[in-house]
């Protein structure tokens, strides 16, 4: 066939446009598929991360004039202003790949989508869930795994869509060519049908999205206060390795040895035997951030490791005792603390026997200490006459390991608009083993301090979660800040400080817009 050089013009106008416009339109597609995956497994939505990082980013003057004058119109307006960025970036990437305008087989066709994608849209929607993601929290192995799987489905599914509304939007804006596309009528009536589903579908879950902020039912990540007792398979796992060991439990067995008179083996069946001990604790990591997730609340059921040493028979030159993991961890704690009667092998976590991502078998609980020191996988406990020092500690990580005390806001959500009048806020605090007195909030900067209205807690080696409520009576961008006392009277200091090598410490604080 002869194209002469006004309808090969015209052809590449045509094909060069369509490009954009299904870049666009998949991009849309792909955020509404991501909403559609909420709640699941690798679940991102990536506009709501978005639009979340967007608004972080906005100095608070900025923040508040936005408030004041657009009001409950304001993050929805940001919503649609993340989305249309978003979709005028897929049409750049799209526009990547202007071979697609060329007549070939559908096998090429995706081959050069899919490589498009993944190569272009994969790293940048990577970036996009890593940092919201590393905003508040420490990246754990599993997370990583999620953000990589999510990205990756948000570049596949791009893809896909863009292979789809390609050709539809070819056969709109040019029926008259003879090099429309390859594809025999009946297959571009199926495209374009599918295309136009896809959109419109994409369109009403987006809407949705809209709707939701403008209701004030998304506004950020946490989704509120935290149950009392955290579910197994929401608790926080963090830990040193790519894959995590998963001991047989008939092959596995605890050895007791060093410094003590009577050295042991005991096998799962003899420790499950021993167990009579249910004692509900709040594990919280080292890498917990100030205002983090990485702290949760389990009822633990085992055995006192008090009385297995007892029955091993401490000899009185034992000092420490060094601890060892199936993943070749290794920890320490003193012999006095080991001692204590709160301190447990434990073979259960809320009501179920552990699972391999909490340490089953059996995994030791130390009240008061960061996860470090509660060791999982364990495998043996050597009492030695000197100090020992753990994987952590020779890398320059505390050795006391003794938990700060921390507060955090958890309602509403940082950044999170509401409307004037009665606010409800809450949260919670923890000081280790020391126990809370009392947790107060700030709303001029730290001037003055007001108690909370109500303070719960089921344990006393568990978090209290408190609620207050608070009279907003002008709208504006408020800062909101919360402090704990721990149990011996002293208040969690104001100094910020990282968390490597002994933990975070300084105020958690939020902003609340109110219209």
């Amino acid at each position: 066939m002869t194209v002469n050089m006004d309808d090969s013009t015209q052809y590449e106008r045509t094909g060069t446009r369509s490009l954009f416009l299904a870049g666009c339109l998949a991009t849309l597609v792909m955020l509404a598929v991501s909403l559609v995956r909420r709640g699941a497994p690798a679940s991102d939505p990536l506009v709501e991360l978005a639009a979340q990082m967007a608004l972080k980013a906005l100095p608070t003057s900025i923040f508040s004039f936005l408030l004041e004058s657009l009001r409950s119109f304001a993050k929805p307006l940001l919503v649609v202003g993340v989305v249309s960025g978003m979709a005028l970036v897929g049409g750049g990437m799209a526009l990547l790949q202007p071979s697609l305008i060329e007549v070939m087989t559908v096998r090429r066709r995706i081959v050069r989508l899919v490589s498009m994608a993944i190569g272009v849209w994969f790293p940048l929607a990577f970036f996009v869930l890593l940092a919201e993601a590393n905003s508040e929290t420490a990246l754990t192995n599993q997370r990583l795994i999620g953000i990589g799987l999510s990205s990756a489905i948000d570049a596949i599914v791009f893809a896909i869509a863009v292979y789809l509304i390609y050709p539809a939007l070819v056969g709109l804006f040019a029926r008259q060519s003879t090099r429309v596309d390859s594809l025999d009528p009946s297959r571009r009536r199926l495209l374009i049908g599918g295309a136009t589903a896809l959109v419109a579908i994409s369109a009403g879950y987006l809407g949705k999205l809209v709707v939701d902020v403008r209701k004030g039912a998304i506004g950020g990540k946490r989704a509120g206060i935290p149950p009392e007792v955290t579910p197994v398979h929401q608790f926080y796992v963090v830990s040193k390795n790519v894959l995590d060991p998963d001991p047989d439990v008939d092959r596995w067995a605890l050895h007791i040895t060093g410094l003590v008179a009577n050295p042991m083996t005991l096998a799962y069946v003899d420790l499950a035997g021993m167990t009579d001990v249910e004692q509900p604790t709040t594990l919280t990591c080292i890498s917990n951030k100030i205002g983090g997730d990485l702290v949760s609340n389990g009822v633990w059921r085992g055995v006192r490791l008090v009385d297995v040493l007892t029955r091993a028979g401490v000899q009185p030159d034992a000092v420490d005792l060094a601890l060892y993991a199936a993943d070749g961890y290794t920890e320490s704690i003193p012999l006095a603390r080991a001692m204590g009667e709160d301190v447990l092998l434990a073979v259960q976590l809320n009501g179920e026997p552990l699972n391999e991502t909490h340490g089953a078998p059996a995994r030791l609980i130390v009240p008061g200490k960061y996860g470090i020191k509660n060791v999982k996988w364990i495998e043996k406990i050597d009492l030695v006459a000197g100090d020992f020092r753990g994987y952590w500690q020779q890398r320059g990580w505390t050795e006391d390991a003794t938990i700060q005390t921390f507060s955090r806001i958890d309602l509403p959500s940082n950044r999170a608009v509401v409307e004037r009048g009665a606010i409800d806020l809450g949260g919670i605090a923890y000081a280790g083993d020391r126990g809370v007195k009392a947790v107060e909030l700030s709303f001029d900067g730290g001037s003055t301090w007001r108690k909370v209205d109500e303070v719960q807690q089921i344990a006393a080696l568990s978090w209290v979660i408190w609620r207050s409520t608070w009279n907003a009576d002008s709208a504006g961008a408020y800062r909101v800040m919360v402090r704990a006392t721990d149990g011996n009277g002293d208040v969690q200091t104001s100094s910020r400080r990282d968390p490597i090598p002994s933990g975070a410490t300084g105020y958690h604080a939020i902003e609340i817009g109110v219209i």
